[in-house]
């Protein structure tokens, strides 16, 4: 039994004569009555009755009819539901990031997302670290990825800004204040445990600059590091866009600037939903430095 069988006898009794059926169905007549002859043979019955007076229902069509078109509605409605996920208006979308992305950069997307598509629900899964994203994002999770650009990449990335990272202490220091190396190499330093993503950036800033930071204290979470450099523990480096903004003068740069890349990144170009979130992270105003923003001699991590 087909779908299509279903919806032709739907349509003659609907229509009363199969070849005004066959008229809005755009079909032949004679195909139109090959498809219901099958049908009443799988069930073993005649549904259909031709009169003077036109098409009639035999006692099995009278039977049926309702599951016929019980049938029918399901799959209209099926059909719709995928529709409205294609199109936004319902569904949901799975999101993986790391941590400081999620707190920092994303929140004013997923804003904007829920205006504009307030049936679609927008989940973040977020990693400590970028390997832990890219190996998630390479074992099918999620629908779409958003952090740093991974070292090698064989599926679409979109480019979104540059984060930047700044140094963070107890002092505090007028807007653009760049930290001289030798001070560095000297301090103390709230450093993160080697999960942590930011880890990594520490390690790639110091031998960057040529020195090798002196832990007191090691911490997973950007927010803890944060607060221990405020309160004199030692010095922290953090994306800029996790610190608050009462907080902002306690801020340095390293050098003349250090910044990381953030992407979209997919396995496979993404469902329709996701190109939508991509394309929304693309043209919004996130707290992100353009590429051709980047001051001379900016370092990148």
């Amino acid at each position: 039994m087909q779908l299509r069988q279903l919806e032709y006898f739907w349509t003659i009794w609907e229509t009363g004569s199969f070849s005004a059926a066959a008229s809005r169905l755009y079909v032949t007549q004679p195909s139109l009555s090959q498809q219901i002859r099958a049908l009443e043979k799988e069930l073993g019955a005649e549904l259909l009755e031709r009169g003077p007076h036109g098409i009639s229902l035999t006692p099995a069509g009278r039977a049926f009819l309702p599951h016929a078109e019980r049938v029918l509605r399901a799959a209209g409605e099926a059909t719709d539901s995928v529709r409205q996920v294609l199109e936004g208006r319902t569904g949901d979308v799975h999101v993986l990031t790391v941590r400081s992305v999620a707190s920092g950069i994303l929140p004013p997307s997923a804003a904007r997302w829920h205006s504009l598509f307030p049936m679609t629900v927008l989940h973040l899964h977020d990693f400590s670290h970028r390997r832990a994203l890219e190996d998630a994002t390479r074992g099918g999770q999620g629908d779409l990825s958003v952090g740093p650009r991974p070292a090698v990449w064989d599926g679409p990335i979109v480019t979104l800004g540059y984060e930047e990272m700044v140094l963070v202490g107890p002092d505090e220091f007028d807007a653009g204040t760049a930290a001289d190396p030798a001070e560095l190499a000297a301090a103390d330093w709230v450093l993160y445990e080697p999960e942590q993503g930011m880890n990594e950036i520490v390690d790639r800033m110091a031998a960057a600059l040529g020195f090798a930071p002196r832990a007191v204290a090691r911490t997973g979470q950007v927010a803890a590091a944060l607060q221990f450099a405020i309160e004199g523990l030692g010095t922290a480096l953090v994306p800029n866009n996790a610190v608050p903004g009462g907080w902002a003068r306690h801020t340095r740069r390293v050098g003349p600037g250090l910044f990381r890349e953030i992407v979209a990144f997919s396995r496979r170009e993404p469902t329709p939903p996701a190109e939508q979130y991509r394309h929304l992270l693309a043209s919004s105003e996130l707290p992100l430095t353009a590429g051709h923003g980047l001051p001379a001699g900016a370092l990148r991590c």
